[in-house]
């Protein structure tokens, strides 16, 4: 009698762990202005979610959603390595890097990565170790992620 319950215990939980789609979650820290119009732009301690259908920028703290971009609408995605995120271009890209400010007085270069998703854009500064794991998470959905570094 234990032989057919067991079978069914096990059945029971491969069937809901199947259900689950485990989202990978990274940190990261969102570069926002808390005043929209002023200039107190800040670095947001953040978590990039990448769910099925689209990617979420969540707090750290409260779980409060800062930006919600579907992949679908998703224009570019673009890392840069250098003292300020770098504008690849577009009109996004370009008030992004505007909105972090005096960037040139950072010493250490750091990974950015800045996604523009029509009137919609985010930028992240990232860790050494996560950048490696968030470009290939663009790349399977399709996204083509450029690379643009700062000449020293």
């Amino acid at each position: 009698m234990k032989l057919p319950i067991n079978i069914l215990v096990i059945f029971a939980t491969a069937i809901f762990a199947a259900g689950q789609i485990e989202s990978r979650r990274y940190e990261v820290e969102l570069i926002a202005n808390p005043n929209p119009g002023g200039r107190d732009t800040r670095e947001v301690n953040a978590v990039i979610i990448f769910e099925k259908d689209a990617v979420r920028i969540i707090s750290r703290r409260n779980r409060q959603t800062f930006k919600l971009i579907k992949y679908a609408e998703i224009e570019s995605v673009t890392h840069s390595y250098s003292k300020g995120p770098l504008a690849n271009g577009n009109a996004a890209s370009v008030v992004a890097a505007l909105l972090v400010g005096p960037w040139w007085l950072i010493r250490e270069d750091k990974h950015w990565l800045t996604i523009v998703a029509g009137d919609e854009f985010a930028v992240l500064k990232i860790e050494n170790d996560n950048f490696r794991m968030l470009i290939p998470e663009f790349q399977i959905r399709g996204f083509d992620v450029t690379n643009v570094n700062e000449d020293k």
